[in-house]
């Protein structure tokens, strides 16, 4: 709220001294004694070329001093260290962002009027494999991708959500080779125990593709007709690939993931094969047989992008796709959350497609990500040792019906699968997404960890506070004056506190003669940095930033919470607003990171 005005203001006394540049980001300091915000700048002034050069970091800082004058909101403005200006704001400034309301999660910043540069993203993310059981490592690129193309959204950018799936190619011949030897089943199967057979099926052929020197032949030769199109292989294949995808839909659902399309290697395969052919003695040239793009020529390595056999590879269908993802949403920027074990083939394979189409150049990016694994150990689809979204959900929706239980409280089935959506996704999200992650249960649910139920139940706590407050507002009877502040709250639902206390403009002047405990302070002083934190998570594509800046205005609550009385207080009107403002910026910024919330806990 204010960082962005003491922003505008630095840049435009920088200006005015002479200095050419336009980089200037505060920092927030976790210790307030250094200020609200504070800024180096005067260390960076101080080597530039241009301007006043000829002048120390703490000189600049003492004339910036003299520029700036004395904004409204400011407390004091202090010049720190070498160059360091640190920034404090009043408390009755520091108050009013309580009665700044919220925008709605799904509303974006272009549609509220804030003027901002927008672009256009597409996101692909997801790449769930037909005839592949979904597991808890493509939990990551689903929850980090969800969580950027709702970043993005916020900030005013138009996202165009885009799954690529790999639905032909060795790793489906693979798939229909262990379901001709496993056979077909005789009865009726679920969504969950479709899943479950063709996943066996896979790893059977997996296995049998790297051990058995004659079940690699014939899976060589079920890949070969899969590409020509055979009425043999068809009739297994597109049964298969029904049931698979029929069985991605719930688990979208689940995760709260609606894409825009769908693209697949059947449908881009036959056109990236066909750009390459143009393209031989261009970009592309042949190699004993096969067709390569001669990465080292560009500090890079070759790869193969047509066999020998004149199939396209992964590499050479991403060139087809490449077109018509364009042509579907024609993007100022793509990014594809792939793991990191990806890093070299996506080095090569954007290089490629930036030579044979120079509109996507420096378009597309490689959002990488590492590994996941139980705590328990290590899965692998190949092998068949994995954990399946579903087996995942249930398994942690238990536990927190256990936990819950401990601790004298339940909870029903429809909000312990919500609870255990949201444990699982923040534990992957808190993290930077390029570190590997070791998945622990009893840390992920954890009520008084660094969890995803931990903010729930924060949330549901401050919900809890407002229906006590609605129920005694609305059972105390109508005697008080219609001046009373209490009799302007009676009849209002819960959660709308807010709403009537944020007509009422004495809540700051209220403030300025009372003051603010150091608790009371603190939380608002969290409140202030939500934006910056979402602005940071969604430009540096760490939603990692977001989810522990969470952490620490649910930590700052129950710090506040646990010293000083919300409603047997003469101040219970300020609380109330504070807890109020509290759990919608927690709901907000959950619903950023793809997790929703519940009432009760």
């Amino acid at each position: 709220m204010y960082k962005a005005k003491i922003e505008q203001q630095l840049k435009k006394i920088v200006g005015g001294m002479g200095f050419k540049t336009t980089d200037i980001v505060l920092s927030i300091p976790e210790n307030p004694k250094f200020g609200d915000y504070s800024w180096n700048g005067p260390l960076q002034l101080a080597k530039l070329k241009e301007g006043e050069s000829n002048h120390s970091s703490l000189e600049i800082a003492n004339e910036i001093l003299e520029h700036i004058g004395h904004p409204d909101y400011i407390e004091r403005i202090e010049v720190a260290g070498p160059g360091f200006i640190n920034f404090y704001l009043k408390d009755e400034a520091l108050t009013s962002v309580i009665l700044v309301s919220e925008a709605h999660p799904e509303s974006n910043k272009a549609d509220s009027g804030q003027a901002r540069m927008t672009r256009k993203y597409l996101i692909e993310y997801g790449h769930t494999n037909p005839l592949k059981e979904v597991h808890i490592g493509h939990l990551r690129t689903f929850t980090l991708g969800e969580s950027l193309a709702r970043l993005l959204h916020y900030q005013g950018h138009e996202v165009f959500r885009a799954n690529y799936q790999g639905d032909i190619g060795l790793h489906i011949a693979k798939a229909i080779w262990g379901i001709k030897k496993v056979g077909l089943p005789t009865e009726e199967l679920n969504l969950e125990q479709k899943a479950k057979y063709m996943g066996q099926c896979y790893a059977e052929g997996s296995k049998s593709y790297e051990e058995n020197p004659l079940a690699k032949n014939d899976i060589d030769q079920i890949n070969l007709k899969l590409y020509q199109k055979d009425p043999e292989i068809l009739e297994v294949y597109k049964l298969a690939r029904d049931w698979s995808l029929e069985y991605f839909k719930p688990i979208y659902q689940l995760l709260g993931i609606k894409y825009d399309r769908c693209f697949y290697e059947s449908e881009v395969y036959e056109r990236g094969k066909q750009i390459i052919l143009e393209n031989i003695g261009k970009v592309f040239k042949e190699d004993d047989g096969a067709i390569i793009f001669p990465g080292e020529q560009y500090g890079l390595h070759n790869r193969v992008f047509i066999t020998r056999a004149g199939n396209p590879t992964y590499e050479g269908k991403e060139i087809g796709l490449a077109e018509l993802e364009y042509q579907s949403f024609p993007y100022d920027h793509s990014i594809h959350v792939v793991a990191n074990e990806q890093l070299g083939y996506f080095e090569v394979v954007i290089k490629a497609i930036e030579i044979i189409f120079p509109n996507l150049k420096g378009k597309k990016q490689h959002l990488s990500f590492g590994f996941v694994d139980l705590k328990e150990g290590k899965m692998s689809s190949r092998t068949g040792n994995v954990i399946t979204v579903d087996e995942l959900v249930s398994l942690v929706a238990e536990k927190i019906r256990e936990l819950m239980k401990l601790n004298s409280r339940t909870v029903d089935h429809e909000s312990a699968i919500k609870i255990a959506v949201g444990a699982i996704k923040f534990a992957y999200l808190k993290v930077s997404s390029i570190s590997n992650i070791v998945f622990d249960i009893e840390k992920s649910i954890s009520l008084q960890g660094d969890s995803g139920p931990y903010l729930l139940y924060v949330y549901a706590r401050i919900q809890s506070l407002i229906n006590r407050a609605t129920k005694d507002l609305s059972s105390s009877g109508s005697t008080r004056g219609s001046n009373d502040m209490d009799s302007r709250l009676r009849g209002n639902d819960k959660g709308r506190i807010a709403q009537s206390i944020s007509k009422v403009s004495k809540v700051g002047e209220s403030v300025k003669s009372v003051g603010l405990e150091d608790e009371e302070r603190e939380v608002l002083r969290q409140l202030e940095y939500f934006e910056s934190f979402a602005d940071s998570a969604a430009q540096n594509f760490k939603p990692n930033e977001l989810a522990n800046y969470l952490l620490n205005l649910a930590k700052s609550f129950n710090t506040f919470y646990e010293k000083h009385p919300v409603l047997a207080s003469d101040k219970s009107q300020f609380r109330l607003l504070l807890s109020e403002k509290v759990a919608e910026h927690i709901k907000l910024g959950l619903y950023l990171l793809g997790i929703e919330t519940v009432e009760r806990m």
